[in-house]
This record gives C-alpha cells, sequence and structure tokens, in this order.
C-alpha cells in the first residue's frame, strides 16, 4: 500500500452497525461468542454488568428472559465513542478474540443454530479487543422494546482493567455487592 493509500484509511475508519433482536430463556444473559466458544472457563475478568471468560462475554441484561430483545453491535477497527447521553450505564472490558469471528446469542436451554445472530468480522482480526456495553432502564421491570436498550462496541485495543464509564442504579448495587 502507498503512503497516500494508508493516509486515506487512517482517515476513513471502518465501522459497522448492525441491529438483531436475541431471544433469551433465562439467567438474563446474553453471551458474546467466539468462532464457537468451546474454550470458555474461568471467569477472566468482570465489571458491572459483563464478565469475560476464554472467548466468551457474558452480557447481563436486567430482566429474566426476553423475546426479540434488541441489540445494537458496532464493530469497528478504532474507539467509537461511548454514547454517555443515550444509555444509563455504559462498562468497558477487554475481549480475546482467538478467531476473529463473533456472534450473539440469548441464555438458552439447548443450542439452536437459528438464534445465533452473527455479527460482522472483527477487522482487526484475532487479537484483544475492547467492549463496551450501554444499557438503558437497567431498573425496569420490563422495558419497552420499542427502544433501543442495548449497545455494544467492539475494536482492537491494548489491555486495559476494566472500567465503569458511566455508573448509575444496577452498577452502584453491583459494586455494594462486590464489597
Amino acid at each position: 500500500m502507498s503512503v497516500a493509500g494508508s493516509t486515506l484509511a487512517a482517515m476513513n475508519p471502518y465501522a459497522e452497525t448492525v441491529q438483531v433482536e436475541v431471544d433469551v430463556e433465562d439467567c438474563s444473559t446474553v453471551f458474546l461468542i467466539d468462532g464457537d466458544g468451546d474454550e470458555a472457563g474461568e471467569v477472566e475478568q468482570s465489571v458491572a454488568l459483563v464478565q469475560v471468560r476464554q472467548a466468551v462475554a457474558e452480557l447481563s441484561i436486567i430482566y429474566q428472559g426476553a423475546d426479540g430483545l434488541p441489540f445494537t453491535v458496532t464493530v469497528a477497527d478504532h474507539d467509537p465513542g461511548a454514547d454517555l447521553d443515550g444509555y444509563e450505564e455504559i462498562v468497558e472490558i477487554d475481549f480475546m478474540s482467538p478467531t476473529g469471528e463473533v456472534l450473539l446469542i440469548g441464555w438458552r436451554m439447548d443450542w439452536d443454530d437459528a438464534a445465533v445472530r452473527r455479527l460482522p468480522p472483527l477487522p482487526a482480526g484475532p487479537g484483544v479487543h475492547r467492549l463496551r456495553y450501554h444499557i438503558w432502564s437497567t431498573l425496569m421491570e420490563r422495558p419497552d422494546f420499542d427502544g433501543n436498550h442495548h449497545y455494544l462496541q467492539i475494536w482492537p485495543a491494548q489491555p486495559s482493567a476494566p472500567i465503569v464509564v458511566k455508573p448509575g442504579a444496577w452498577t452502584a448495587h453491583w459494586n455494594d455487592a462486590v464489597t
């Protein structure tokens, strides 16, 4: 690639945003899974709302189960920036992607290929990525699904500690339970 081509690439960062619906049968969890997710093990890192295991991130939702839960996901080659005004709570955590291919699926009693939501390939391929998870209506018993209550951003990043970007009632509750 020429110098002009690399300058153009730097000026035009890649980001793709998709909206999917996931069905959660139980356990208040949606999974981000790398590849087939067979390598899931002990919790490696956690922050309010997210636990990361090897090749699997567990994204908490406040209600036990839901059909057609709207999820927006942005896959980018750069930090797309947090939506501080659009969501009540935001957290960040690292995620190791061995394959660079990820999918979303709600917690289910049995695996169902039809329930898998394949996401765009990670532009940087395998490696460490940062997850930024945004949630709205965290303490509502059953939110109105017409809105966009869950937003996940994924981009390549250097390893760093999990952080609460924007605390809210759920992260405060989680922190109280940990202490």
